[in-house]
C-alpha cells in the first residue's frame, strides 16, 4: 500500500474511533429513566456505571448489589432506599437525597456527596475514603464505625484518603 493510501486509512480510522467516543459519551449523558433502571435491575442488570440518573426518583427501592462507580446522581431521591453494598465510587451525588437510606458496606470512595441529605442514613462499615461531604447533612447518621453522628451541622470534610472511617 503506497504511503497516501495509508494516510488515508489511518485518517479514516482516527475519524471513526473519534465518532464512537462521541457516540459514547452522548449514551452517557442520556438519562435512563427510573421505572426503565428498575426493570433492568429485577431482571438481574447489576452493572450500571457511568449512567446517568440525576433527578430521578428511587425512594424505597432496593438496589443493593449494583454498581453506580462513576454514575451521575445529582439531586436524585434515594429516601429508605437499599443501596447495601452498592458501588458509587466516584459517583456524582451531589444534592441527593439519602435520607434513611441503607448504605451498608457501600464504596463510596472518591463520591461527591457535596449538600446530599444523608440524615439517618445507615453507613455502618461504607468505604469513605476520599469522599467529599462537603455541605452533606448527617445528623443521625450511623457512621462506617457504627457511631451515630447527633449534630445537625452540615459537613465540612472531605474525608481524607487514607482513612476509611472519618466522621464529619
Amino acid at each position: 500500500m503506497q504511503s497516501s493510501e495509508q494516510d488515508i486509512l489511518d485518517n479514516v480510522q482516527a475519524s471513526t474511533s473519534d465518532r464512537k467516543k462521541q457516540l459514547l459519551q452522548h449514551l452517557k449523558s442520556l438519562t435512563i429513566p427510573s421505572d426503565e433502571l428498575l426493570k433492568q435491575y429485577a431482571a438481574g442488570e447489576r452493572d450500571f456505571r457511568e449512567v446517568n440518573l440525576s433527578e430521578q426518583i428511587f425512594n424505597e427501592a432496593d438496589l443493593h448489589g449494583a454498581d453506580f462507580c462513576e454514575a451521575m446522581l445529582h439531586n436524585t431521591e434515594f429516601q429508605r432506599a437499599n443501596l447495601s453494598q452498592v458501588n458509587l465510587s466516584k459517583a456524582d451525588l451531589t444534592g441527593a437525597n439519602l435520607r434513611r437510606a441503607e448504605l451498608i458496606w457501600a464504596n463510596l470512595r472518591q463520591a461527591k456527596l457535596n449538600g446530599a441529605n444523608l440524615r439517618g442514613a445507615d453507613l455502618t462499615g461504607a468505604d469513605l475514603k476520599g469522599a467529599d461531604l462537603t455541605g452533606a447533612d448527617l445528623a443521625g447518621a450511623i457512621l462506617p464505625d457504627g457511631s451515630i453522628l447527633l449534630t445537625s451541622q452540615p459537613s465540612s470534610r472531605l474525608i481524607s484518603p487514607t482513612s476509611r472511617s472519618n466522621s464529619s
